[in-house]
């Protein structure tokens, strides 16, 4: 094989892992807080190796900041890959004003695995306490958020958004 040959491997390398890595967009949306009226919000996520997971953020309209982590749901999946607030099993002082249709939908984990498989769910905390769950819809699940999609997220204090990315 000629020097000149080998020049094609790393490229290729690089474009295939570049592929299967990491992502990043925003997912769009409104907060509706009780006795208030509804706030545009912006949600940042970045999508770790294989786009199954990664870490989403954001600001509400109030400056609190929230961070966490969100999950791809895939068939075979173990629940312990599943974060609790997710599946309905993180203790009941932090669950706050969520409602059941949020924190109860999981506690069956095998009907939980199979309601959410290709959709994403996701955590994040406050540093004021404040806690939130969502769950995304997506457009193309094999692809992960990257793909679009559209979904609700609820906090613990009764804040209620809706998203579309």
């Amino acid at each position: 094989m000629s020097w000149r040959g080998m020049g094609w491997l790393p490229a290729v390398s690089v474009l295939a892992a570049a592929s299967l890595g990491c992502a990043s967009g925003a997912v769009r949306g409104s907060v509706a807080v009780k006795g208030q009226p509804s706030a545009p919000l912006v949600m940042k996520w970045n999508s770790a190796l294989l786009r199954e997971r990664g870490k989403i953020s954001h600001s509400m309209p109030d400056c609190e900041q929230f961070a966490g982590t969100y999950q791809v749901v895939k068939a075979g999946m173990s629940k312990s890959k599943v974060e609790a607030a997710c599946t309905g099993d993180e203790p009941d002082m932090y669950q706050g004003d969520i409602d059941n249709s949020l924190w109860g939908a999981g506690r069956d984990t095998e009907a939980f695995l199979r309601d959410y498989q290709n959709k994403s769910v996701a955590t994040l905390k406050c540093d004021r306490g404040t806690r939130m769950l969502c769950r995304f819809n997506l457009d193309a699940g094999g692809v992960g958020m990257g793909g679009g999609g559209t979904g609700e997220c609820q906090t613990s204090r009764g804040a209620k958004i809706t998203a579309t990315f």
